[in-house]
């Protein structure tokens, strides 16, 4: 799939991953909104666990006539059943074996330029926000994550993009302003002035660093391609401390309702993402989390 598919403007196809859980209803409700709202064709992916011979239920066998003929069918029939009014062009996908592999395989073969995903815990593919499957979906996916934590309500309204300044936090900024091209976008970045304890007026120390960081983001939005977006010019928001504590304060009492970030950036947020900060913004960051890997990035994962 080619890089930077998001300079192109909102997907024309939108993958749904679902294991069929209630929490991932979510997920299903937030796509079948932006496929409305930006005319794009809907796929549904259902990921089947391989059953093992002779499976038991309850430890007793499980007699013939309560086997499911065709297990796919079924999952096929419930996906239809829940968006037949909604969305009456879907394709539905029932593909087994490992969720991250089957998620990334659908996503290329129908040339879908976002994957949504939802958050349950307890479920199959519900572990994406916090176990290996996410991890592996941000290292591997040429296109964007979304990770739904939300009811799909209202369209969003107010877009954050973390940022670094880095190349790979600007492709998180294009892709947020192309899907989002009306939406109010503000520029976040948290920073920590090292050994600012040791200067003889700490705060003096941090506003320098504040100040260097305010022209940083300056010309980071003047190196930006925002073109085809039609909102105001994004505020710079710069604020001190930890970015995954800050972003979360700030994403509650704001009441944000999409966190855009990239990948292998330059800074602490951004070089672990795949690991701890990642799956605690995941997990709790109040709102949903869209993730833009870095297209120079390894597809190794």
């Amino acid at each position: 799939m080619a890089a930077r598919t998001w300079m192109q403007g909102p997907p024309e196809a939108i993958l749904l991953a679902t294991d069929l859980s209630a929490r991932c209803d979510r997920a299903l409700d937030r796509a079948v909104s932006l496929a409305g709202e930006w005319q794009a064709r809907l796929t549904a992916l259902h990921v089947m666990e391989e059953p093992a011979p002779g499976a038991l239920v309850g430890g007793t066998p499980v007699p013939s006539w309560r086997r499911a003929r065709d297990p796919q069918r079924v999952a096929e029939a419930r996906i239809r059943s829940e968006l037949r009014e909604v969305a009456p062009d879907l394709t539905v996908v029932i593909d087994r074996g490992d969720a991250a592999d089957a998620i990334l395989r659908t996503a290329e073969a129908c040339h879908c330029g976002l994957v949504v995903a939802g958050v349950a815990r307890d479920e199959a593919l519900g572990r994406l926000a916090l176990g290996s499957t996410v991890a592996r979906l941000v290292r591997r996916s040429a296109v964007p994550v979304l990770v739904v934590r939300e009811r799909g309500h209202r369209p969003y309204r107010r877009v954050v993009v973390a940022t670094d300044f880095s190349e790979s936090s600007r492709h998180a900024l294009e892709a947020a302003v192309r899907f989002f091209p009306h939406r109010a976008v503000t520029l976040f970045n948290a920073y920590d002035a090292p050994m600012a304890g040791l200067a003889s007026d700490a705060a003096a120390f941090r506003d320098q660093f504040r100040a260097g960081a305010a022209r940083d983001g300056e010309a980071f939005l003047k190196s930006a391609d925002l073109g085809g977006w039609h909102g105001s010019k994004p505020r710079v928001l710069i604020e001190h401390g930890e970015p995954d504590r800050i972003l979360y304060d700030y994403a509650s009492e704001e009441d944000v309702d999409l966190v855009a970030l990239g990948t292998h950036g330059r800074s602490a947020l951004f070089e672990v993402l795949i690991g701890g900060v990642a799956q605690r913004l995941l997990a709790t960051l109040p709102c949903d989390t869209l993730v833009v890997r870095d297209p120079r990035a390894n597809l190794s994962g």
